[in-house]
């Protein structure tokens, strides 16, 4: 049986993490993660890891006709999430609330899609750390968040969770 690659994915990322956050989130993405597929939004227990949902997103994904990019639907979002958005998050789907964030900022906010639809297109998990891409409602040293793929038949994602740490932020 061959170990999907998101595993090692992961594995990656874990040495790279600065937060607590971010690590406690991806070492609870490898225990549950089958070895040979992608885990499932019910593999997912979220009383297992109840700090970490301030700070988690988790999107649905809806498939369009070709050769339309798949669209992505805010479904839940921690406390943190919301607080930080600049605006309305929930029950919306990712690209209106770019071009919301466009509008209001002046700045283009296309990266919160562009790596959902890379983490859809390779089926691995994403990092990033660094200086937020776009504007939120508060200033913050860094930003670290992690994507990572859901898929209910193990193959076919259908829903991507992710955790957000805002460096600077009042914990």
């Amino acid at each position: 049986m061959a170990t999907h690659p998101n595993i090692a994915a992961i594995d990656d990322i874990l040495t790279r993490v600065r937060s607590n956050v971010v690590s406690d989130f991806l070492h609870y993405m490898r225990q549950i993660h089958p070895a040979d597929r992608l885990p499932a939004r019910r593999d997912f227990d979220i009383a297992a890891v109840p700090h970490l949902l301030p700070n988690m997103v988790l999107v649905q994904v809806e498939r369009q006709p070709a050769p339309q990019p798949a669209r992505f639907f805010v479904r839940v979002a921690g406390e943190i999430i919301l607080e930080a958005a600049p605006s309305p998050m929930m029950n919306r789907y990712i690209d209106e609330i770019v071009a919301t964030n466009a509008r209001l900022s002046g700045r283009p906010a296309s990266v919160i899609l562009d790596v959902r639809q890379q983490v859809l297109q390779t089926g691995l998990s994403y990092y990033w750390h660094g200086p937020p891409r776009m504007k939120f409602r508060h200033d913050y040293a860094d930003l670290e968040y992690v994507h990572c793929p859901l898929a209910n038949d193990g193959i076919t994602i259908d829903r991507i969770i992710s955790v957000f740490y805002y460096h600077g932020a009042t914990d």
